[in-house]
């Protein structure tokens, strides 16, 4: 396909058919590029950049966001550079770049700010708000994302207020608010059924596993992990995580060696991803490691 071809299937939203060939993808951002046609370029990086981040290709997804903002005239496109900023400070919080995120997310609300553009503002807030979460500043964490959210409102966005929900919800779960934090998620879960956001599905039922968890609500918890496990396949650090999830019921259980083995699977499969834990996850391996490590003394 040509890169015109390819940027109209995107367009479309038929991102399947594009996730097989992602250096297709890859190779018709540059080409947009090497032409000077920044719009397209950016376009394109901004309305697939998921493909790379479902499979934890994080440095293919960074080097076509790059291409995609060094494009000559790229400042001129503000929607679709405000969106691929976002894209790429992800892909750079998952690397453990904190300062690349920084200054894209930073970016990002400037560019948005300037053009009364709340879909990009949410986003950019929302990044924000994640760096925060990584940082331990929970309280900002907080903020940030229902200053996003109340723009989103205002906007009349939804769609646009469906991240920065997620990002309070883990705020309040990383205070210990493990009520309120279900709360969030089951608010977070139900818009994006609505939505149709299918793939933020599974991320939900997992962070509701956990909650339930720490809730002490066992059969919960399982439920909501079986629930996760239905999406296998769609998204690497997500499917990596499974067996953690399950080392973490079976530690509840008291079923200690199968915890230690589910433990010891997902961690590998994790580390081969090479991606830094999103905090909230991160706070849950510390906890789990914990507890498997006492039983061993």
């Amino acid at each position: 396909m040509t890169p015109e071809e390819l940027l109209d299937q995107a367009r479309r939203g038929d991102l399947a058919p594009l996730d097989q060939d992602r250096a297709a993808l890859a190779d018709a951002v540059r080409a947009f590029a090497r032409v000077g046609d920044a719009a397209s370029a950016l376009e394109l990086a901004a309305r697939t950049w998921r493909t790379w981040l479902s499979h934890g290709e994080l440095d293919a997804g960074s080097s076509a966001m790059a291409a995609a903002l060094t494009a000559p005239g790229a400042e001129t496109v503000p929607v679709w550079r405000a969106r691929t900023l976002y894209a790429d400070g992800l892909f750079a919080f998952r690397s453990g770049d904190r300062r690349r995120s920084w200054e894209r997310n930073q970016e990002a609300l400037t560019f948005a700010r300037t053009t009364n553009d709340a879909r990009g503002e949410c986003d950019a807030l929302t990044g924000l708000a994640r760096i925060a979460l990584r940082d331990g500043e929970y309280g900002e964490v907080i903020e940030l994302a229902m200053q996003a959210r109340e723009r989103a409102r205002a906007a009349g966005d939804r769609e646009a207020e469906a991240s920065p929900l997620h990002l309070q919800a883990a705020g309040v779960r990383l205070q210990g608010q493990f009520h309120a934090a279900r709360e969030l998620y089951m608010e977070s879960l139900d818009l994006n059924n609505a939505l149709g956001n299918a793939a933020r599905l599974p991320t939900e039922q997992h962070n509701l596993g956990w909650v339930e968890l720490h809730l002490g609500n066992i059969d919960a918890a399982e439920r909501r992990f079986r629930e996760r496990d239905t999406h296998a396949g769609a998204d690497a650090y997500g499917d990596a995580w499974s067996d953690i999830n399950w080392s973490a019921v079976a530690s509840a259980r008291g079923q200690w060696e199968e915890a230690k083995r589910r433990f010891a699977l997902g961690m590998n499969g994790l580390e081969s991803l090479g991606i830094a834990l999103d905090p909230d996850d991160q706070s849950e391996v510390d906890w789990l490691s914990s507890r498997l490590a006492a039983v061993e003394c």
